[in-house]
């Protein structure tokens, strides 16, 4: 039951341009497919998870995406601050770890939405996905 910016995307990422950049992608399920841990603080500190939308390989990156509708652009939830935080503490853990064993792989996380989806695959034709920020991730990393 995907949204409809999730179909916005899966329809980008199954067309026939974008194939050729990519060589597997999987769209999880809503809980326990790749949980990370999000810690919202207030008066009662209040722990969560969530599993990112979609992984896909290309190349040697593993691209993470957490899709939202273009309306957190405006006014963007706590609860995305928090995954936004939390996944990138995540990834970079990761990824420092990938390299101190000489690996290769890298993994990259970006939040979507509809309005980003097309330049997204764009930069992944043109061979720059590893650098691409969307609106709403500068927006998140704004809101800090």
């Amino acid at each position: 039951n995907a949204s409809h910016p999730e179909r916005k995307f899966i329809n980008k990422l199954i067309a026939p341009a974008s194939l050729s950049y990519l060589e597997e992608w999987i769209k999880s399920t809503a809980t326990r497919f790749y949980e990370i841990v999000c810690v919202e603080k207030g008066e009662h500190s209040k722990r969560g998870k969530f599993s990112p939308d979609f992984f896909i390989k290309a190349g040697k990156l593993i691209l993470v995406v957490e899709i939202k509708h273009d309306d957190e652009l405006r006014e963007s939830s706590e609860e995305n601050r928090k995954k936004d935080e939390y996944a990138g503490a995540h990834f970079e853990w990761v990824n420092s770890h990938l390299k101190d064993v000489g690996s290769p792989i890298r993994y990259k996380f970006n939040f979507l939405t509809p309005k980003d989806i097309d330049t997204y695959f764009q930069w992944l034709r043109e061979g720059r996905i590893a650098a691409f920020r969307s609106e709403m991730d500068v927006k998140l990393a704004e809101d800090i």
